[in-house]
């Protein structure tokens, strides 16, 4: 539905003026409630324009007025100062004359104040500094027509009941109130039933369906211990336009960001910690496109509107499934698409599949990109930075060029073409399993290739101790392993191996049997894998520094290492295989265990078994 057919014809010229002629789904059917003076509790996912849903009854509403002294007629609380400022700016565009003042912490009082005193149509903030202009007595409430609570969820879930409820009180009762949020919890319900007058509920997301923006692809990343490199990887492969990544902490998104710029990406970390300059950099660098990748906490995961924002990814499993829902929203917003992928560990299997099912999304795995789609990304996005090379600025560099191209030929721009890409040496090799770097993945091909049978094969042919190898995989035509690097001339030389297994390095993997999945706790979603030790946190540069995720103990298999599969063989009868290695200096550490079939006999199902090393 059209604006025009919506709201007065002036202002539906004025949005018209920027391009905006449709209502989305949230304004067509929010609108009519609003104009008519019923309060209302707007659910719909993020991106969907509830920001003009209600912002437009206001302007309509409100009559501009240059009396000095005057106070605020209507207020929007927001969870965050960068939300707050966005809405303040959408007030600006489209409200004409009337004056919107923003305050928010993190920022001087003074100019806050002398705004609030020169009179002020419409206040937008945050709901602890809004509660100190209150004591201060800077802020007068008395005269509120229009009460918002943008992102009301969200307010709720950091502690802000009080604040909203204290501001909501000091508001006149006639007024229009009206409720955004995301979900419908039950602080939002209390809320509701205690300030909202018989609300209409205008409910876009419903129970039972996809919580998620349905123009964005939703994968999954399962990763070892590498998940830098991982990360790194992956923004290659995709080269988005802006991405951002979601981490657990703070320290975390800091340390991250800086990694990120030393493997040659622009980044910029942002987080409750930065002072208000130095988030208004971080931000501004992202949205001018000086840094193309935002490390972020939760902090970003409301309210920042960047339409352009291509590529979200969540640098652990969130907290719960909510969190994914909001910060898998900052992407595919404004009819735009996105992508959104989780990074996850060995042991978050249930908490994945507990993400599914309550979200609604179906999930795609996405295998690691190997070595082949990352180099070739990249010299793809090399060679798009030179073609975009104004021919103007090339010509102080013809004579050096063509000195290079007879001493070197085409080597030359490959070089070039390297060194923008930030590639000075020979791309380490790296595991396709886990994106671990110093391991090789190789595939072994036999028939019926057992685990146990590819761990001793390898251990005897190379002499390696089992504990230094990585993971083991079966697939249709054998196993695929990891294998430290510095083994990888010896069992190519002897293969085949034993005479019957060949061995090749693997360029891209094969279709593997389905990996076990060794859970770390019951129940329902556990988020962010706090109860079993995290897989791969963030390690930094030269394996130190911060490691992320939880501490607790593991649950699943022995601090030894060995042959694991999924479930619990205690309860079922099932084999518990002894499973040393005996070959060479194979003195692996580790058995396996099998899901055992009904009764005491082990079922002969091979893709049940993985082996995982000491450590890993």
């Amino acid at each position: 539905m059209n604006f025009d057919q919506l709201i007065a014809p002036e202002l539906a010229a004025r949005l018209a003026e920027r391009g905006i002629t449709e209502a989305s789904p949230i304004q067509a059917e929010t609108l009519p409630h609003t104009l008519a003076g019923k309060d209302l509790i707007g659910r719909a996912r993020t991106g969907t324009g509830k920001t003009l849903a209600y912002a437009l009854p206001i302007i309509m509403k409100l009559d501009a007025s240059r009396e000095r002294g005057r106070v605020p007629r209507a207020i929007i609380v927001a969870p965050t100062r960068e939300l707050a400022k966005q809405v303040a700016e959408e007030f600006s565009k489209t409200g004409g004359d009337l004056v919107t003042v923003t305050v928010y912490g993190g920022a001087a009082y003074a100019p806050q104040e002398n705004a609030l005193r020169r009179g002020v149509d419409i206040v937008v903030g945050t709901p602890g500094r809004l509660i100190d202009h209150l004591e201060r007595g800077n802020l007068d409430l008395s005269g509120i027509e229009f009460a918002v609570l943008d992102e009301a969820d969200e307010m709720l879930s950091v502690g802000f009941a009080d604040a909203i409820e204290t501001i909501l009180q000091r508001t006149p009762p006639t007024r229009l109130t009206q409720l955004f949020s995301a979900t419908l919890t039950d602080d939002i319900r209390r809320i509701a039933r205690q300030y909202l007058r018989e609300p209409v509920l205008v409910d876009l997301v419903g129970e039972g369906k996809s919580q998620v923006a349905q123009t964005v692809e939703h994968l999954k990343v399962k990763v070892g211990r590498s998940r830098t490199r991982v990360l790194a990887d992956l923004l290659t492969v995709y080269n988005p336009e802006k991405a951002i990544v979601f981490t657990r902490t703070k320290r975390e998104a800091d340390e991250l960001a800086m990694e990120l710029i030393h493997r040659g990406l622009e980044a910029e970390a942002l987080h409750g910690d930065l002072a208000q300059s130095q988030r208004e950099r971080a931000l501004g660098n992202f949205r001018n496109g000086r840094a193309g990748v935002l490390v972020a906490t939760d902090v970003a995961a409301r309210g920042l509107d960047i339409p352009e924002v291509d590529l979200v990814v969540q640098y652990h499993l969130p907290q719960d499934p909510d969190s994914y829902v909001h910060r898998s929203g900052r992407t595919g917003r404004a009819g735009r698409t996105g992508t959104a992928i989780v990074m996850y560990g060995d042991r978050d299997g249930r908490e994945m599949n507990g993400l599914e099912r309550v979200t609604g999304v179906r999930f795609i795995e996405r295998p690691l990109p190997t070595p082949k789609e990352v180099q070739s990304a990249s010299a793809k996005a090399s060679a798009d930075l030179v073609r975009h090379v104004d021919p103007a600025a090339a010509t102080t560099f013809q004579a050096e060029a063509e000195r290079l191209f007879s001493e070197l030929g085409l080597e030359a721009l490959a070089r070039a073409l390297a060194k923008i890409s930030g590639v000075s040496e020979p791309v380490k090799a790296a595991s396709l399993l886990s994106g671990e770097e110093g391991l090789t993945t190789i595939i072994l091909h036999a028939e019926r290739m057992s685990v146990p049978r590819a761990v001793a094969v390898i251990a005897q042919n190379c002499d390696a101790d089992t504990r230094r190898l990585g993971r083991v995989r079966q697939w249709r035509g054998g196993a695929v392993a990891d294998v430290p690097s510095e083994y990888i001339a010896k069992l190519l030389a002897a293969s085949p191996l034993g005479g019957e297994v060949t061995v090749e390095v693997a360029q891209e993997l094969p279709e593997l049997f389905e990996a076990p999945t060794r859970e770390g706790r019951q129940g329902g979603y556990q988020g962010g894998n706090r109860g079993n030790r995290d897989e791969g946190g963030y390690r930094g540069r030269g394996q130190s520094g911060y490691q992320g995720g939880g501490q607790g103990r593991s649950q699943s298999g022995s601090s030894q290492g060995g042959y694991q599969g999924g479930g619990r063989s205690q309860s079922s009868g099932g084999y518990q295989g002894g499973g040393r290695s005996q070959g060479g200096n194979g003195g692996g550490q580790g058995g396996y265990q099998q899901r055992g079939a009904q009764g005491g006999r082990p079922r002969e199902d091979f893709a049940d078994r993985e082996f995982v090393p000491a450590g890993r």
